[in-house]
């Protein structure tokens, strides 16, 4: 079988701010801090990926329960006129938060405080709790789907403690995703896993 794990697409800033680069409705502004609907862009982004998947259709579409992933997903499913499976376990590493603020804005407001998050999420236990109920999750659905393909709309978390998994490495944290990006593993039904693609994102505008 086919699963496919795809990051949720641009979110709303965390700190409740509208993005700046477009205009935005009063309803996306009214939402928790630590569960961002998406933002204009990352609603592009979402139908981007509607468009691609729409190409060789999943049977089956699986979201974590975040807003910014159940919207991604939302896209997908009407495109394609099919029903989202809400899975909890495959939520954020860092879904406990009051505030979700994501890598890529610290990365470019404050190189130091990302430096520091990075290197405290690496070495903290967030990771590996997640790992142990995102491992089981991706397994249960990947058995119980033998032949078919299962889309998985999720977190950057998710798809690196997976891949890592997949490919043997110790290091949880390694690959950088990108927003509404495709990871792409092949799973025989004997349980051989293996890696299609890393970081696809030719289908965004």
């Amino acid at each position: 079988m086919e699963l496919i794990l795809i990051r949720h697409a641009h979110p709303l800033s965390g700190d409740g701010s509208p993005d700046q680069t477009e205009e935005t409705s009063e309803a996306a502004m009214e939402y928790s801090p630590a569960d961002p609907p998406l933002s204009p862009i990352g609603t592009r982004q979402s139908q981007a990926v509607a468009f691609w998947l729409a190409g060789s259709p999943p049977d089956r579409l699986v979201s974590s329960s975040a807003r910014r992933a159940r919207e991604t997903a939302q896209a997908t499913a009407r495109a394609l006129s099919m029903e989202v499976v809400i899975d909890d376990r495959l939520r954020d590493a860092n879904s406990s938060r009051e505030r979700y603020v994501a890598l890529e804005q610290d990365r470019a407001l404050d190189p130091a405080a990302y430096r520091r998050r990075l290197e405290a999420y690496r070495d903290g236990t967030h990771l590996m709790k997640a790992s142990i109920r995102v491992n089981a999750a991706l397994d249960e659905w990947t058995t119980n789907h033998p032949g078919l393909r299962v889309a998985v709309f999720c977190h950057g978390s998710v798809v690196n403690v997976y891949a890592a998994r997949v490919l043997g490495l110790t290091e949880l944290a390694f690959l950088d995703v990108g927003y509404a990006s495709a990871h792409r593993f092949m799973i025989s039904r004997d349980g051989v896993r293996s890696v299609k693609s890393l970081n696809e994102t030719a289908y965004l505008p």
